[in-house]
């Protein structure tokens, strides 16, 4: 049979041979392949399973041993430093002082400045209103709710229509809403040592504080101490007695002399002798001097018997025995307290009743006295209770509507009228800090800022173009300093009194021509826009 297409066998042989080198090689190739790859796994630190595989035997790879996972040590989180602000400051009341001229603002501590750096204000079309401001709100996160959310970090406010000082960018020029712009560092380092109420000028001018003093100023009135009672267990206080002085006798010296230079014998003589010598004593010894009893002592109400008078007369050496007199009741509505005889006088002998004379050491006493009956407190309520305020005090004094206002912590207390002396003439826009109490309480320190008064836009400013034909405007006089305005103003003295028992430092004084603005309403202190 034959088979087309196929080799020869001896060829089919060499096939085979062939067959069996190639597959040699690459069983040869392959271990060298793979002890190759072992040995770079193993240099690398990343062996596999040793053992047999395929009748190949794998060794075991250099594999290093894994360590046990230590949880991170948590890092406590450190106290944030506290800013040392604006370095050692002189304890007292602070001012701040904002100049739109120079775009400056400077802080002042007890009158003396000891911060000052740049601002930027209102651009013309948005101009920040000058005069006399306080910080009535604080927020360290703000955001504006009139221009578009805008961040207004380290947000004081001094009006409730939106100007406040916070931090913003600072061009060098005016180039905010209205709003007092303030550098990152100074916002904040002057947000953490304000508190509300703290006073604020805004002028186009460069102020500072002067100390000042004037009669008229206001000084703490101090309280009257409260009066010393007796407390007594049984009475607690009430219907205490005045204190009662006693008569008795006195014996001169030299009737005691007389009688101790006598010789003790003498009491061994017959009583004639006795008496002699006793009548010597007498013819010794000067007249009796007895202290005369107080008009407010009161007699007794009793006599000892005509007999022991004469007993007392015949011998005067004998100690006079004291006499205890029952003291004045105090009034009282108690209904079965027993009315006692007072008397302003002592007793004389015709009005005295007669009595039997007191025998060895017997005395009168006094009757018992009687409690007065507490009397009933009647129910209150705490709303009934006036509403104690705590916090510095604001006074504003106005020549427009002829008043003086009084306001504690933002919340009015009351107002009167005054007297101004030639109210036609202004008194300008002055304001008095109080700085720290002097004279033991009975005094106060002041300083004095005067706020230049900002004339308004005339019609040739708002337009240059047009010729004014009209007759000149006439000149505005200028505004009295701030002792001719104080002399000028006639305060009652229930108002100095009121506001002197409740002065403290930082307590403010605001005299000007002006009256209560716009910008004064609730949770305000006084508000003066000068211009």
């Amino acid at each position: 049979m034959k088979f087309t297409g196929t080799a020869p066998l001896g060829c089919g042989r060499c096939g085979l041979n062939a067959l069996r080198i190639a597959l040699a090689s690459g069983v040869a190739w392959s271990c060298l392949a793979g002890l190759a790859g072992s040995a770079e796994a193993a240099t690398r630190g990343m062996g596999v399973p040793f053992g047999w595989y395929d009748g190949w035997y794998a060794p075991p790879a250099a594999v290093p041993a894994r360590k046990a996972r230590v949880a991170p040590a948590r890092k406590e989180k450190a106290e944030p430093k506290k800013d040392a602000g604006f370095g050692q400051m002189p304890k007292g009341p602070l001012q701040i002082v904002v100049s739109i001229g120079s775009q400056k603002v400077t802080l002042f501590s007890n009158g003396v400045r000891v911060a000052q750096g740049p601002v930027s204000t209102g651009v013309p079309g948005h101009p920040t209103p000058t005069g006399v401001f306080s910080i009535i709100e604080k927020d360290r996160y703000h955001h504006s709710n009139l221009y578009s959310n805008a961040p207004m970090p380290y947000m004081q406010r001094i009006t409730w229509s939106g100007v406040a000082l916070h931090e913003g960018v600072l061009p060098g020029y005016p180039a905010s809403h209205g709003c007092i712009r303030m550098s990152h560092d100074f916002a904040q380092k002057l947000w953490l040592i304000t508190n509300l109420g703290a006073r604020v000028i805004v002028t186009h001018h460069d102020l500072a504080p002067v100390e000042f003093m004037h009669p008229k100023l206001f000084a703490p009135k101090l309280k009257p101490p409260a009066p010393a009672v007796a407390m007594d267990g049984g009475s607690e206080g009430r219907g205490v007695a005045p204190a009662i002085v006693m008569a008795q006798a006195t014996i001169p010296e030299a009737a005691i002399d007389a009688i101790e230079a006598a010789p003790p014998a003498a009491a061994t003589k017959p009583a004639s002798d006795a008496s002699d010598d006793r009548k010597a004593a007498e013819a010794a010894m000067p007249p009796m001097q007895t202290m005369k009893p107080r008009d407010d002592v009161v007699a007794t109400d009793a006599q000892p018997a005509q007999g022991s008078e004469e007993a007392n007369a015949a011998d005067p050496t004998e100690p006079i025995q004291p006499i205890e007199v029952a003291a004045p009741m105090a009034p009282s509505d108690a209904g079965n307290a027993p009315e006692l005889p007072q008397r302003s006088e002592p007793a004389t002998p015709a009005q005295m009743p007669p009595a039997a004379a007191p025998s060895g050491s017997d005395v009168f006493k006094p009757a018992p006295t009687v409690d007065p009956a507490k009397p009933v407190t009647p129910p209150t309520k705490a709303a009934d209770q006036p509403t104690k305020r705590s916090g510095q005090v604001a006074v504003f004094v106005s020549r427009k509507e002829q008043k003086i206002f009084v306001r504690q912590g933002f919340v009015p207390l009351f107002d009167m009228p005054v007297v101004i002396d030639q109210p036609d003439q202004p008194l300008g826009t002055h304001v008095f800090t109080a700085m720290e109490v002097t004279d033991n309480g009975s005094g106060m320190r002041w300083n004095l800022i005067s706020v230049p008064t900002e004339p308004a836009a005339s019609t040739e400013q708002r337009d240059t173009r047009k010729k004014s034909r009209e007759a000149p405007a006439v000149r505005v006089k200028s505004p009295a300093s701030a002792a001719e305005a104080l002399n000028r103003i006639q305060i009652p003295k229930e108002a100095v009194d009121r506001i002197g028992e409740i002065l403290i430092p930082g307590s403010s004084l605001v005299v000007s021509d002006e009256g209560l603005g716009r910008e004064t309403g609730r949770y305000t202190e006084f508000i003066v826009l000068s211009r």
